[in-house]
């Protein structure tokens, strides 16, 4: 979430007539890593930390698979059903899906890229990954 807050502010500097375009697609993909957080949460809830299958999820591109790919339709109907939250936080992300324009995005995001202080984010979120990648092998 980080990094994202820091793709916006980067992304805005150059761009402030762009803003508009600029905060739904991060705010869209802030959803979306919400909606990861939940699902997990959620499987961790109804299978418990302690089943077996944990130990194949030995790093966190395995989890995301787990979690975006392999989730099932029916795994998403009971989560919508259990958690009204969730329910509408998936309206908004198919909501911000209708009315995003890619093209728009092109030239914030790569002035954003260039700009250290998303670099740097960058750095930070990659480092934070590669630690948690590492516990997860350990854990398997």
């Amino acid at each position: 979430m980080a990094f994202n807050r820091v793709l916006e502010h980067c992304a805005l500097k150059g761009w402030p007539d762009r803003r508009a375009a600029i905060c739904n697609a991060t705010r869209f993909q802030e959803l979306c890593y919400q909606r990861l957080n939940i699902r997990l949460n959620d499987l961790v809830r109804r299978e418990g930390i302690l089943t077996s299958g944990w130990e194949s999820y030995t790093n966190t591109e395995k989890m995301h698979a787990r979690l975006q790919d392999e989730w099932s339709d029916e795994e998403e109907r009971a989560l919508r059903l259990s958690n009204s939250n969730y329910a509408l936080m998936r309206i908004e992300i198919e909501r911000l899906q209708a009315i995003g324009d890619p093209a728009t995005l092109d030239g914030p995001f790569e002035m954003a890229r260039r700009d250290p202080e998303l670099r740097s984010a960058g750095s930070l979120l990659d480092s934070t990954v590669r630690s948690l990648d590492r516990e997860l092998a350990l854990e398997s």
